[in-house]
């Protein structure tokens, strides 16, 4: 009974999250209202008493929900009821300042080039810092935030859209319309590794390895001196007999 209660919990958040308020999760849904699983786990997961959701609990909760609030296509999910769903509208009076995270692996490239789609189809601005760190840290554990001169990207010409509450889009945000940190140092060239050849000779120096060859000649070598110990012993024999017992 506590499984079944949990369970429609779980489906009570989905559709609250899908069909109502995906703004309030740092979520932009498709043109269709289609969300990516992986993003909405990501999301629930931040959320106090959720961390433990995987994706089999959405096939659960499928299977035991006699009409399910959400349906799914290959890697996408979605609500059923879409009604309240905030709509995706252009946006020609952005705010002054908004918020946008990038990876810390990209940060070099972003400075030179400016804020490019990567993840989704727009660049995600949120006018909350914390909002857009936690959009960044589902991608990069130590996202860089920069802060972006939205009004000034708008009069240049960049196109806004709004996707809820403190969600803002843009296909791209130019370099002179957004600061961030210091750009990180470039980091010294490690040195080329030595020849394998001239690693082997420092390791063989003042040592003797034996080869294939080198163990068929050692091993040649010692039959022949066996055989040669034979006869000198067969000789030595002889020669004491001798001296033992004259003819």
């Amino acid at each position: 009974m506590r499984r079944q209660k949990q369970i429609e919990q779980f489906a009570k958040l989905t559709a609250y999250i899908l069909g109502r308020r995906p703004d309030e999760f740092g979520l932009v849904p498709d043109a269709e209202g289609f969300f990516s699983i992986k993003e909405f786990l990501k999301a629930v997961n931040e959320t106090e008493g959720w961390r433990h959701i995987r994706q089999s609990h959405i096939h659960e909760m499928m299977l035991s929900a006699i009409e399910p609030p959400v349906e799914i296509q290959e890697n996408k999910i979605r609500a059923r009821q879409r009604d309240r769903l905030p709509r995706t509208t252009s946006c020609q009076d952005p705010p002054k300042i908004l918020f946008a995270c990038v990876t810390e692996k990209s940060y070099s490239t972003v400075i030179q080039e400016g804020i490019s789609p990567t993840f989704f189809s727009h660049v995600v601005c949120t006018t909350d810092k914390e909002m857009a760190q936690r959009i960044g840290k589902r991608r990069d554990a130590r996202p860089v935030l920069l802060t972006v001169q939205a009004r000034k990207a708008a009069d240049s010409g960049v196109q806004f859209y709004q996707a809820g509450e403190g969600i803002y889009l843009a296909g791209f945000i130019p370099p002179d319309c957004f600061t961030g940190p210091p750009a990180p140092k470039p980091s010294e060239k490690e040195k080329k590794p030595e020849p394998v050849e001239a690693y082997k000779q420092r390791a063989l120096a003042g040592s003797f390895m034996l080869s294939p060859n080198n163990r068929k000649t050692a091993k040649n070598g010692s039959q022949k001196e066996k055989r040669g110990d034979w006869k000198r012993n067969k000789k030595r024999l002889r020669k004491e007999k001798k001296q033992l017992w004259p003819a």
